[in-house]
């Protein structure tokens, strides 16, 4: 029986998934991926998927940088007691991660409840990260204060070195005439001084090494053989201290694994969610419903290995009503990929995937047999119509209700009608078992049997009679043509062969029901090509009555905003025209005026409010002259004049219709031209970051971002920023740090206990 997984090319699905993933256990989640065992499971991992998707859209990707497998580590820590300082590393970097994760997980609503339950369960592994990083510098050395032995042979090396060094430094000059050179080196952890080989009787000491040429020995003087064993002897301590605080480490490490393996699976499996997630968007894929019945429902489905701007979306459906689609038409018109195109987005769903399509639902089918391309076994000594028999008769002999069943080509590779008969028997036993099945044929009694069936429909791939050519295109509902002699005369085939081919047509047994056939395809096509035309116009009319309704709730919007606006400024008007006059009485309050004239003039001040909109102008008024309508605060073009009215097109682009009278002449405004943005501007607009991370890169592609990071830096007068170039080989960080030395306008080290530590460096500019 043919693998699914093979035909389909999922492992090119799972090489795109894996391009997304930060973690060494989430790689191998999506390298293990493939389809649940049942339909319980596989809804639970879609409504993950679903809410991540929604997750990381609203709030940004999860703070995963990297992850190594716990569990490596810890089966390593059992076998040797003793792990890396890098390894240690790994492990509290995972505490970290899982504490950063824990934090984006609070800023996440209730409606995300499946994927904070996810990360709910975290152990809380502070205290082994904050040991970890009290004993594990940045750089992955052991640091000084790990304990007080280690600080004390330490100090003692630093000491003897000096001692070493100075007295290194009065036997270079005291033999200085035997040396070939001034600095004395190290042979094999001993200072040595590098003397002339003529010369090597007259500097007293054991010989360690001699150069290619023979000219120089490497000699180490007698005076400080013991000065080099003494330091020897501290340095064997010191490693000896170092491995018994790793030993200690690592058998705090054993004593929590249960918790580190825990939480290390957890960031596994937010790493393998938003990978499926960044693949969903990378494909523009959707979660297909779950139908508890037997369905197959996809509207534009694409093949997510074709390329985006070739492939051809085409919809497919098939329920309990129509189980059976048959596929007929031209060859090289798309048959074969429509079989895949349902498998694969099938295979996916089950595999807890988004597919691309605009909306689907799928049920869940308990199996997926396929037929598909080229069986031709050499191995087996097989022919192609016996491998074809071959995975035909496995698939028989299983196949069940809730299966689904993609054959290609059936019953091609022997004599005609026996292969027709053939066909037409394996397709009858299909309906009988009740499975969803597609099956692409050239054969008319497959195409009649669609016709005469209740639970078979025929469908096409359109192929475009004009030019010959194939669409691409899939269309249920009527069966297609193999057009093999219309494509045979564009490859210059006798005119005298095609005429008596299509003679041979006309005189075959069988000529009635072809033309029968053609008849029914013609008027399915005009019922189809009816159907098409009237979605379109109804598709139409809807967006008419869409954009007239957003017109109206525009103008509406439009109409209350401005008169909320003139009303405002109307009593605004008011207000101010009562406030002056308030005034103007209480500084009469100390005059002569009687108090009915003071009345008098408060009930002038009630008056103001229909005065302020009687106020009139008498001034000629022309085409294009530039006014204000006082009453509105609105200024404009004069466009036309009507009689007594203007009509006035607002700079806001409303237009009214007003009263000459009620018109006030302005100068024309002044269209100020603006400044044309420099090279310089757009540097300065440019949005710079004060991290950069280059994980994953390689390291000329990484150099680059970096340079052009640190000049953008500098154009933003930025002073601290950090890159992020991880541990891995040392290869990005040594690059990196190359570049950094020959920088004359900043200083930098490597990140500190929350600055990604080792994986990171700090750069400040002076």
């Amino acid at each position: 029986m043919q693998n699914i997984y093979l035909t389909f090319e999922f492992d090119r699905i799972k090489e795109s998934i894996d391009q997304y993933a930060k973690t060494e256990l989430g790689r191998e989640y999506i390298a293990n991926l493939v389809m649940f065992d049942n339909p319980n499971a596989m809804s639970e991992a879609l409504l993950d998927l679903s809410e991540m998707m929604s997750c990381i859209i609203r709030f940004g990707p999860f703070p995963i940088l990297t992850s190594a497998n716990a569990l490596k580590l810890i089966e390593l820590a059992k076998k040797t007691a003793l792990l890396t300082p890098r390894d240690l590393e790994l492990i509290a970097e995972d505490v970290l991660t899982s504490q950063q994760i824990s934090k984006h997980l609070n800023k996440l609503s209730d409606d995300y409840s499946r994927i904070k339950l996810i990360g709910s369960t975290f152990k809380d592994l502070t205290n082994l990260e904050r040991e970890i990083h009290r004993v594990i510098t940045p750089s992955l050395t052991i640091s000084d204060n790990a304990t007080p032995e280690l600080k004390e042979i330490r100090r003692k090396i630093k000491k003897e070195e000096m001692v070493l060094e100075q007295k290194v430094t009065s036997l270079s000059f005291t033999y200085s005439k035997y040396l070939n050179d001034d600095n004395a080196t190290i042979r094999d952890g001993h200072f040595v001084l590098p003397v002339k080989t003529v010369e090597k009787s007259k500097v007293p000491g054991i010989i360690y090494d001699v150069s290619d040429s023979g000219a120089t020995t490497f000699i180490e003087p007698m005076e400080i053989v013991q000065l080099n064993n003494n330091l020897t002897s501290l340095k064997v301590e010191e490693n000896e201290e170092i491995r018994k605080i790793l030993r200690q480490l690592t058998a705090l490490v054993l004593l929590q694994e249960d918790e580190i393996i825990h939480n290390n699976k957890i960031i596994a499996s937010f790493d393998f969610l938003q990978a499926k997630s960044n693949y969903a968007g990378e494909i523009n894929g959707e979660i297909a419903m779950f139908s508890k019945e037997q369905v197959v429902d996809l509207l534009n489905a694409r093949h997510p290995l074709i390329n985006k701007e070739k492939v051809v979306a085409n919809s497919y459906h098939l329920d309990n009503d129509k189980r059976i689609l048959i596929i007929s038409g031209p060859n090289a018109g798309g048959k074969t990929v429509s079989l895949k195109t349902v498998g694969l987005l099938v295979m996916m769903n089950q595999c807890g995937l988004a597919i691309p399509v605009n909306k689907a639902t799928l049920g869940y089918f308990n199996n997926i047999y396929i037929d598909i391309g080229d069986n031709q076994s050499l191995s087996d000594n097989l022919s192609t119509f016996s491998a074809h028999m071959s995975h035909l008769a496995e698939i028989i002999d299983v196949v069940k209700e809730k299966d689904l069943v993609l054959l290609d080509e059936l019953g091609t590779g022997t004599d005609p009608n026996e292969g027709e008969a053939l066909a037409y028997s394996i397709t009858r036993f299909l309906d009988s078992k009740k499975v969803l099945a597609m099956i692409s044929s050239h054969f008319g009694a497959l195409k009649e049997l669609a016709f005469l069936s209740e639970h078979l429909e025929n469908s096409s791939m359109i192929f475009d009679e004009e030019h010959l050519a194939p669409t691409y295109r899939f269309k249920m509902g009527a069966p297609g043509h193999s057009y093999a002699i219309d494509v045979a005369s564009r490859y210059n085939i006798s005119s005298k062969i095609l005429d008596d081919a299509k003679e041979y047509l006309k005189t075959k047994d069988n000529s009635e029901t072809n033309q029968l056939m053609e008849v029914l395809v013609k008027k399915v096509d005009e019922a189809n090509k009816l159907q098409d035309e009237l979605n379109r116009k109804e598709k139409q009319l809807e967006k008419q009555s869409r954009d007239l309704a957003a017109q109206e709730l525009l103008l509406k919007q439009r109409r209350e905003d401005l008169l909320k606006s003139v009303n405002i400024e109307k009593e605004q008007i008011i207000e101010n025209a009562k406030k002056e006059i308030n005034y103007i009485i209480s500084q009469l309050s100390n005059t002569d005026l009687k108090l009915h004239e003071v009345i008098e003039l408060k009930k002038q001040l009630d008056e103001l409010h229909d005065k302020v909109e009687e106020v009139e102008f008498n001034e000629e008024i022309e085409v294009d002259d530039y006014v204000q309508i006082p009453s509105l605060s609105i200024e404009g073009r004069v466009s036309r004049l009507k009689g007594n009215k203007a009509h006035i097109m607002a700079d806001n682009g409303l237009s009214f219709d007003v009263e000459v009278n009620k018109l006030h002449k302005i100068p024309k405004p002044q269209i100020i031209k603006k400044a044309r943005k420099t090279d310089y501007d757009i540097a300065l607009n440019t949005k710079v970051g004060i991290e950069l991370n280059i994980i994953g890169l390689h390291v000329e592609e990484a150099m680059n971002k970096v340079i052009k990071y640190l000049d953008d830096v500098r154009l933003k007068h930025l002073s601290t920023v950090r890159i992020i170039h991880g541990f891995g080989s040392g290869a990005l960080r040594k690059a990196v740090h190359t570049y950094l030395d020959k920088q004359k306008d900043l200083t930098y080290r490597l990140g500190g206990e929350n600055e990604g530590g080792g994986g990171a460096t700090v750069i400040t500019f002076k």
